[in-house]
């Protein structure tokens, strides 16, 4: 429900580097355009007002650039009256998980958290002392947790950080 936008780069925003946590380069990642909309939203649509295109009942919901790109690429007829229902069912599903397969990243210089580093199953969660060598401690993204976009990685930065200041 975060923002994405379509950039010259590609795809950006809170939704695509909230993504970015979890994506592996090759997958596909699908985008639900219309998260809020009611299962038969396109099928009410077009009983409610038949002679309406796609394109306009789209841009009800959607920024117009956007609803016209995903109308053509939909390739449904004119007027939602002269798609079948079947149609405007598979429109409908494509709209709620419309796949997007990313080539890549930004990489480390554009990232906002890092995922992975040493494993908190071989910290103290007191001191944040590595159990193995006692007197050496991680903290912040060093240590395999991150946090959801929104301060929660600062916020594990300073907790951890403080618990191993204290400590040592």
């Amino acid at each position: 429900r975060e923002a994405a936008l379509f950039t010259h780069r590609g795809l950006s925003g809170p939704a695509i580097l909230q993504v970015s946590s979890y994506w592996r380069h090759g997958e596909a990642i699908g985008i639900d355009f219309l998260p809020d909309c009611d299962d038969d939203w396109l099928l009410a649509a077009k009983r409610a007002a038949p002679r309406t295109s796609p394109r306009r009942t789209l841009a009800q919901h959607l920024p117009d650039r956007l609803a016209e790109t995903l109308a053509e690429r939909l390739a449904l007829p004119p007027e939602l009256g002269a798609a079948t229902d079947k149609a405007l069912t598979a429109a409908q599903g494509r709209l709620a998980d419309w796949p997007f397969h990313p080539n890549g990243s930004e990489g480390y210089a554009k990232a906002e958290v890092t995922v992975g580093g040493v494993s908190t199953a071989g910290l103290s969660s007191r001191t944040m002392e590595a159990k193995a060598v006692p007197g050496l401690h991680f903290v912040g993204e060093a240590v395999d947790v991150t946090g959801w976009l929104g301060g929660y990685n600062f916020q594990w930065a300073w907790a951890s950080g403080r618990a191993a200041g204290e400590a040592v």
